[in-house]
């Protein structure tokens, strides 16, 4: 099936192009524009000639705007803190990467000695709720209510 020939713009000998299209006018720079007609009866305290002046936004509008620029606000910082912390993750990777493998060592025994240190402190406080438990017990046993 052949094509329709273009219509929108023509070539002149010139090598120039031109648009066909009646609607598209420029404005003329001195013209003067007829006056737009003005309220039938002007607002307090303005002219008659004077153009009125927009008043506050309706209410609705105010928080619609509000919470367009909270939601954008606050995905913004959610984004930004995660796109932050995948760059601390993955310098941490590569630090851990390039370490060499004495220093992974004393990384790891450094880990131990802290998980150490974390399971005699929980060991200390189960002691001592087992003791509070037995504790309970033997009273509900000499005082039974």
């Amino acid at each position: 099936m052949p094509r329709p020939p273009q219509t929108h713009f023509l070539r002149s000998s010139r090598r120039t192009f031109t648009t066909t299209t009646p609607t598209l006018r420029r404005p003329q720079p001195y013209a003067k524009a007829s006056p737009k007609p003005g309220p039938k009866s002007p607002a307090k305290g303005a002219e008659e000639g004077e153009p009125r002046k927009a008043g506050p936004a309706p209410r609705w509008k105010r928080l619609i705007w509000t919470g367009a620029f909270a939601a954008t606000t606050f995905t913004g910082a959610i984004y930004g803190a995660g796109l932050k912390t995948q760059q601390e993750w993955k310098q941490e990777k590569q630090k851990i990467q390039e370490l060499t493998t004495d220093e992974k060592v004393a990384m790891l025994e450094n880990s131990k000695g802290e998980l150490w240190k974390q399971k005699v402190s929980l060991e200390q406080k189960l002691r001592e709720v087992r003791a509070r438990m037995e504790k309970e017990k033997q009273q509900q046993q000499i005082s039974p209510r």
